[in-house]
């Protein structure tokens, strides 16, 4: 777009052709890449949760391959994927735990869970009737929560199936990543030659070693909240405890949004077990707690991390949702922030790491990022 005079001299903006083919261009461009995101979702999926777990425990796997013979290099890779897998097996145990201590009080708590729910269908019922005209007279009353709790169960169990078959298939090709990394290595620097590929391996280093530390930070603060949570919630004898505390450690991956949906179901607990006051004192310290840890031990912890804008965090948790439902949700996260790291380390898009981040100033932000 320039300035130009017209024959009575008078300023006028015009569009050049060439400008304006080259956005259209980048437009089309961009509306193709999210349609082959979407289309091939189920090869990506898979491959994306694989490249992060790769990434993530590829430090093992270097220091056990550096301490052993070469013949025994496999070794390195399998000590990697133990790691998941011991990871994992916490992980499974923490559920069981949960969900037997879960499964032991929700029969003391039937009656109030069920009020609970008649309460919120009545709520909704009303809203129905007041802004659509509709009438509440459909609703299933005390049947409803038991049919809905039934259908809840069912559509878990039918997602946690999906799930393991998942997992089960990203360990596999995280295996194979970690197994024949080395040899793509050596493939690229014998392409592209030693003194060309040097500065591309630094940076790809550079962006494995920060998102690490990224992963490294957001587990220790979802640690923390979970611990918070669990004190906080126990003064006030609020059933459920390590059930809420583990939402909370999970749900800190997902800034912004993860810390409304972990403080929100506690609160219900407390409205429903104790009334509307306690619930208020629960949220009250709830959000202290959130306040402390986003603002004040989380970037502490951060350090030189690359620390991206919440509204950016929440328009790529809808992007990716829409791409790729609920596994776009939990990969929304981990690949901006690895978008952002890889932008940050390449001179020429620094400034679209900068757009991503939550910075406003743009010295702080090219000291705190600036790769070294």
């Amino acid at each position: 777009m320039a300035q130009r005079e017209d024959a009575d001299g008078n300023r006028r903006w015009s569009i050049d052709r060439r400008t304006l083919g080259l956005w259209l261009l980048g437009l089309l461009a961009a509306l193709a890449v999210l349609w082959g995101l979407g289309a091939a979702a189920p090869v990506l999926i898979p491959l994306a949760g694989a490249f992060f777990v790769a990434v993530a425990v590829a430090p093992v796997g270097r220091w056990v391959r550096d301490r052993v013979p070469p013949r025994l290099a496999l070794l390195g890779p399998l000590a990697a994927m133990l790691t998941v897998l011991l990871v994992l097996a916490v992980f499974a145990g923490g559920l069981w735990f949960i969900g037997q201590r879960v499964a032991g009080e929700v029969p003391r708590h039937a009656e109030e869970l069920q009020r609970l729910w008649e309460q919120a269908n009545g709520w909704i019922d009303g809203l129905r009737e007041r802004f659509l005209g509709g009438s509440g007279g459909d609703s299933d009353g005390g049947g409803g929560g038991a049919e809905a709790l039934s259908g809840l169960v069912a559509s878990v169990l039918a997602a946690a199936r999906e799930a393991v078959s998942t997992v089960v298939i990203v360990l596999f090709l995280a295996l194979l990543m970690l197994v024949e990394a080395p040899v793509w290595r050596e493939k690229i620097v014998k392409t592209l030659g030693p003194e060309r590929c040097a500065t591309t391996v630094t940076a790809v280093t550079a962006i494995a070693q920060q998102f690490r530390r990224f992963l490294l930070v957001s587990t220790t603060l979802g640690l923390i909240t979970g611990a918070l949570y669990i004190g906080w919630l126990s003064l006030f004898g609020i059933d459920f405890l390590f059930l809420w505390g583990f939402l909370a450690f999970l749900l800190n991956y997902i800034p912004v949004i993860g810390s409304v949906g972990a403080a929100t179901l506690p609160v219900l607990m407390a409205l429903a077990q104790s009334g509307s006051t306690t619930a208020l004192m629960v949220a009250g310290g709830l959000l202290v707690i959130e306040q402390v840890m986003g603002n004040f031990i989380g970037p502490r912890l951060e350090g030189k991390q690359l620390a991206i804008s919440p509204l950016v965090i929440v328009s790529s948790l809808l992007l990716w949702s829409w791409l790729w439902g609920a596994a776009g949700t939990v990969l929304a996260v981990p690949m901006t922030v690895l978008i952002a790291i890889a932008l940050s380390h390449i001179d020429a898009l620094r400034p679209f790491a900068f757009v991503l981040s939550d910075k406003s100033d743009r010295r702080r932000f090219e000291a705190r990022t600036r790769p070294e």
